[in-house]
């Protein structure tokens, strides 16, 4: 070839190779870094909580974390040697838009699943259930194995906006009055509301109402109806389509299920025997 062919063969390999460095845009860009990988890359899985007893309780003099899902939580980080960063306090109705930004990588509290919010969160398999109830003054019978009486225009619920308590009530009692308080509101509140007559009943978990009756006793009750208004799974929630780490943290949960480290972190800060229901187990030993 002739020295100016050459020279052209050059120039032309130069503008080609400028092109494809122009308009190809580098790999980083390209690939946004799923919760897995950061994790993974981390070391670290950040969680965003919020305090609900048992699930997880802070010692206000020493910060200390406990309760349930904070045991479990810390197990899951030992079965997979990972670091558990508890990163920030989330309201209830904020952590899915916590999970979406990034800002955290998991709600580790204690979240209920329920299909409303399946459509931008994801969840891990549950470790335990609890039962949703309704709950009246000591004193009122009006509505004892007649909860659907509590759907009409006569009568007050009291809730928590964003909160699965306000989910269930605009669900299956649409026509009642409702009195919502702000995200953050100590669940004591809406109990006192029902028993201070400021509303007719409460939607809420078992677990939350022995915790009001211990210090109240006598002024509020179980509603007595046929089954519970729902029962609840409770899981830690993580953003959705991060299959790989969803997966993750299932296979470490079931390992902590089947090897009973699940059944004693629950049985440690269950109060009330019954007021929690562990899965069934998938399987039957067998007698040697």
């Amino acid at each position: 070839m002739k020295s100016g062919g050459i020279v052209i063969a050059v120039i032309l390999s130069a503008i080609v190779a400028f092109a494809v460095a122009r308009f190809t845009p580098p790999v980083s860009a390209t690939h946004q870094e799923t919760a897995y990988e950061r994790v993974m890359r981390t070391g670290t899985i950040r969680c965003g909580y919020a305090l609900w007893n048992p699930s997880l309780l802070k010692d206000p003099n020493t910060g200390k974390f406990s309760g349930i899902i904070y045991d479990y939580v810390e197990a899951l980080g030992q079965a997979l040697n990972l670091k558990i960063d508890w990163t920030e306090e989330v309201s209830w109705g904020d952590f899915p838009a916590a999970l979406d930004s990034g800002r955290v990588d998991a709600m580790c509290a204690g979240v209920w699943p329920s299909s409303k919010r399946s459509r931008t969160i994801d969840y891990v398999k549950p470790i335990y259930f609890v039962p949703f109830m309704a709950y009246a003054r000591a004193d009122d019978t009006r509505f004892d194995n007649r909860l659907e009486l509590l759907n009409g225009p006569d009568y007050t619920l009291t809730m928590t906006d964003g909160e699965t308590s306000s989910i269930v009530a605009y669900a299956d009692f649409p026509n009642s009055k409702k009195v919502e308080l702000p995200q953050l509101t100590e669940v004591s509140v809406n109990f006192l509301n029902v028993a201070n007559n400021k509303a007719d009943a409460y939607l809420n978990d078992l677990i939350s109402f022995y915790e009001f009756n211990d210090h109240n006793p006598g002024k509020l009750k179980i509603i007595p109806a046929a089954r519970p208004l729902r029962l609840f799974g409770v899981a830690i929630a993580v953003p959705r389509e991060q299959e790989g780490f969803r997966r993750m943290l299932d296979n470490a949960t079931v390992e902590l299920l089947q090897n009973g480290i699940v059944e004693k972190i629950v049985h440690k800060y269950e109060k009330h025997p019954g007021s929690l229901y562990l899965p069934a187990k998938p399987y039957e030993a067998h007698e040697p």
